[in-house]
């Protein structure tokens, strides 16, 4: 029985060193590395961003936003009207990819402008081809043609993305390029809203715009993002005659600041159109408020800056 036992514990010992010795098995299924938008492909970039490339593809020259690029497709295929009044596309329906450089690789964020019978060719293609969609849902009320809008991100080489996203248009009827469409100046003086909201907003033709950054940082995937890569408070005014406009917008806001603001709005007879997400992964959690007012431009001006007030943004 002795000898039974010694020869089963050398047995042991022999089996335990041999284990030892063993080299381990590779994961034939290693993990891929999520990118920040979590569902892209882990498409490398070997050279840094080239903007001069991506004009070219575009065949526009992209905005320098300093931190990161931007393109604009307004939909001036589409001509919207809401409450009899026409909706120019610069106010409130202008599809645009952002492009931030991140080392290697680029994250895009973008909105895309659709009509409802464009949504279902453009989901498919999208996953298929590893783009992120992070919300779709309505900005408007009562507008005609009913317009949807959808989100989207992507992580890693900014020409392929590139390529992704002009099939996703080619499946719509958006504009790709330059198109003239020229209306009438209603020749509003600005310089009441000015006065309220500041100096520094962007005027052209019949629209005056607004951007107010949030304070403090938001980060998504640990990376904090750029102030105005889509978390700024936005408003832009279109003059009707040289009395009246329409605004529209969108507040950012922290959960504890939303309902001060529909507050405010209400008070101010400024209509709440929409009030959900942007985006997936941001930290904190932001929520997005969509409104829509006609008046005289003064007023609408003083209502808004009163809603503006109850976030912390910076004016």
């Amino acid at each position: 029985m002795k000898k039974l036992l010694i020869v089963l514990s050398i047995l042991g010992l022999l089996v335990a060193c041999n284990n030892r010795n063993e080299k381990p098995k590779e994961d034939k299924n290693p993990k891929i590395e999520k990118s920040v938008s979590r569902d892209s492909m882990n498409l490398v970039q070997q050279n840094s961003f080239n903007v001069n490339e991506i004009d070219g593809f575009w065949n526009k020259k992209l905005a320098d936003n300093k931190e990161f690029y931007k393109v604009t497709f307004p939909r001036t295929d589409i001509h919207l009207k809401i409450d009899g009044v026409s909706v120019e596309a610069g106010l409130a329906y202008t599809s645009w990819i952002a492009y931030r450089p991140m080392g290697k690789n680029t994250q895009i964020m973008g909105d895309m402008v659709l009509l409802d019978n464009e949504i279902p060719k453009v989901i498919p293609y999208l996953k298929e081809n590893g783009i992120l969609i992070t919300a779709v849902h309505n900005h408007l009320l009562r507008e005609q043609p009913r317009l949807i809008y959808m989100h989207i991100a992507g992580n890693g080489d900014a020409l392929e993305l590139s390529k992704i996203m002009k099939g996703a248009y080619a499946l719509t009827a958006t504009p790709l390029t330059e198109t003239s469409n020229k209306n009438e100046n209603k020749g509003m003086d600005w310089a009441p809203v000015k006065k309220i909201l500041g100096e520094n907003g962007k005027e052209g033709g019949n629209l005056l715009k607004y951007g107010f950054p949030r304070k403090g940082a938001i980060t998504m995937n640990g990376n904090t993002m750029p102030s105005t890569f889509g978390i700024a408070t936005a408003i832009g005014f279109q003059a009707i005659n040289k009395n009246e406009a329409v605004i529209t917008g969108d507040f950012v806001m922290k959960a504890e600041e939303v309902n001060a603001v529909i507050t405010e709005l209400a008070k101010n007879n400024i209509e709440v159109a929409a009030l959900h997400n942007h985006m997936l992964f941001e930290k904190p959690r932001l929520f997005y408020m969509h409104f829509w007012a006609k008046g005289n431009p003064e007023e609408l001006a003083k209502g808004f800056k009163a809603a503006l007030d109850q976030t912390s943004s910076v004016q």
